[in-house]
């Protein structure tokens, strides 16, 4: 393999207040080792803190920025509650003749949970939301005008009651009035003020994270810079320092005995050449120092949360030093866990050895008899509401193309075990007549029924009677061929701990990654599946299946 084309590295140079720069310096830092300024006055060049950031106080930025979904929800259920019982409340008081609405508590309660459950549909409640104003508006209009047309159903069909236009009316503007602007102003706060990232090593794992923040997150989140760790630090815990992938930023340590000893993860201490990769890094991720300059470092860079690599986490002297900053009210995390929060996936490139012992994976007993019993009543109820579509969509299928109207395959559930899948046939009967292909967003193999029901998902109606025999399970990883397993478990890591469980008829994978078609696909999908390996349980299987409805509006994606 071509190496990558090394460069020569010139000495550090660092603008400071009114002082010559100094060669061997630290990025943002003269030769002293305090903070530089540079001629607007901002510390650091370009680590200086945005000005919406500075005017937050750090906790209440990380406050702000970290709020859970569930904060959200119960801030739906007060809006949308009280303007649905204040409303009632009025039109009996004020307005004659509406005495036969409902129970104050019955109607507040009905609308919040309708608008909870068309919350839930389109994904209005992940956090992904926040972080984009078109995402903001279109789900929270689809949700609530959903939600309340669902309550008026529910009144009608489950309580044998009815409510007033004007209720519907005033939970609208309420919701518009209030919601919709908070939202919009959580918004402006995450995307004003990110987060500022202080990284613990930089091995694979700190590397990865970073490229990731720069591709997908960079305005939610700002990487401060990253510090090393001495090599005797981590040789208590038994690894070969070389064997890890070097830091690449060519940059001295405190003293001259870096040269002997280099650092845990393999940098360059001699500071003369660095590849073009090490130099992108450290662009992006300066180096700030070593693991004893951490603390301070927490005050001169605004910093709000240290990720440390997964390369480090069983490193004694790397959590001594970290304890400190937690009194700090900065919150450390690992690279891994960091990742699952931010992303809901799992990453399964750097996933170490230690993350298995931590999921607990298989203590799941009393869950998977409780969601066997949900399978199959939910099976049963789908096949018998679903029932009266199966004669239109053959119909359908035949008039489309010729062929059979269900398709069988082989497919790898639960331990490996091989079954027949069943679905609706969506392509042409010679489609693999030149043997197995991965399947690929606007496939010229599939029919223009086929396109249809692929988007809208009633292709996959038929699996239903999978789920029924046992085959399968409302939520769980989709069943791939055993000829694409094979080639799979061999390419990518931790590939067959997916079959630890039975597969889905939808799953994590399938409302965030949609169809995949290489290798590369498979291996995003992998990373959600491990989230929701390590997870699952029953409330996330109801907010999957939720989701999976706003597919039927929205589309597969």
């Amino acid at each position: 393999m071509e190496s990558a084309p090394l460069t020569a590295l010139p000495a550090p140079r660092t603008r400071t207040n009114g002082a010559a720069p100094t060669a061997g310096a630290e990025p943002g830092r003269d030769a002293t080792g305090r903070a530089g300024i540079d001629r607007d006055g901002r510390l650091g060049g370009s680590l200086a803190l945005p000005t919406a950031a500075r005017a937050l106080p750090p906790r209440t930025r990380r406050v702000l920025a970290s709020l859970a979904p569930v904060t959200w929800v119960a801030l739906d259920c007060a809006i949308i509650g009280l303007a649905a019982t204040i409303s009632g409340e009025v039109l009996v008081l004020s307005v004659g003749g509406y005495t036969w609405l409902p129970n104050r508590w019955l109607l507040g309660g009905t609308f919040c949970a309708a608008a909870l459950a068309a919350g839930h549909v389109f994904g209005l409640y992940e956090r992904n939301t926040l972080l984009a104003r078109s995402r903001i508006l279109v789900r929270s209009l689809l949700s609530l005008f959903l939600g309340v047309i669902l309550a008026f159903a529910w009144l009608s069909v489950f309580f044998y009651a009815s409510s007033s236009r004007w209720i519907g009316l005033a939970v609208i503007v309420t919701y518009c009035l209030i919601a919709i602007p908070l939202r919009l102003a959580a918004h402006h706060v995450i995307t004003a003020s990110p987060v500022r990232l202080l990284c613990v090593g930089a091995g694979p794992s700190i590397r990865k994270l970073v490229r990731l923040l720069a591709r997908r997150h960079n305005p939610h989140y700002h990487v401060v810079g990253h510090v090393t760790v001495p090599a005797e630090t981590t040789a208590k815990t038994g690894r070969d320092a070389k064997g890890e992938e070097g830091t690449g930023n060519g940059e001295r340590e405190t003293g001259q005995d870096t040269q002997e000893r280099g650092t845990a993860d393999g940098s360059d201490a001699t500071g003369r050449f660095r590849s073009s990769t090490d130099e992108q890094f450290n662009a992006e991720c300066p180096r700030l120092g070593t693991l004893d300059r951490v603390v301070p470092l927490l005050a001169e860079h605004g910093v709000d949360e240290i990720v440390v690599a997964s390369e480090l986490i069983l490193d004694p002297a790397t959590g001594g030093a970290l304890a400190s900053c937690l009194e700090r009210c900065c919150r450390v995390t690992d690279q891994t866990t960091f990742v699952e929060k931010l992303l809901g996936e799992v990453p399964a490139e750097t996933l170490a050895a230690e993350w298995f012992l931590r999921a607990d994976v298989q203590n799941r007993s009393n869950y998977e008899a409780v969601r066997r019993m949900m399978d199959a009543t939910v099976a049963a109820l789908g096949l018998l509401l679903t029932l009266p579509l199966w004669p239109l969509v053959a119909l359908a299928i035949r008039l489309d193309s010729p062929g059979p109207v269900l398709f069988r395959q082989r497919r790898v559930g639960q331990h490996g075990r091989l079954f027949t899948i069943y679905k609706f046939r969506t392509m042409r009967v010679d489609a693999e007549a030149d043997g197995a292909r991965w399947a690929v967003r606007d496939d010229p193999r599939v029919t223009r029924v086929g396109r249809f029901l692929r988007r809208s998902r009633l292709d996959e109606l038929p699996q239903l009677l999978n789920i029924l025999r046992g085959d399968m399970a409302l939520v769980g990883p989709r069943p791939e061929r055993p000829e694409f397993v094979r080639q799979l478990e061999q390419l990518l890591p931790h590939y067959r701990l997916r079959h630890l469980i039975k597969p889905g008829l939808t799953g994590w994978a399938q409302i965030h990654y949609g169809y995949g078609g290489s290798v590369a696909d498979a291996l995003r999908k992998l990373c959600y599946d491990l989230y929701y390996l390590k997870h699952r349980a029953l409330e996330l299987d109801v907010a999957i299946l939720f989701r999976t409805l706003g597919t039927f509006v929205l589309g597969a994606r």
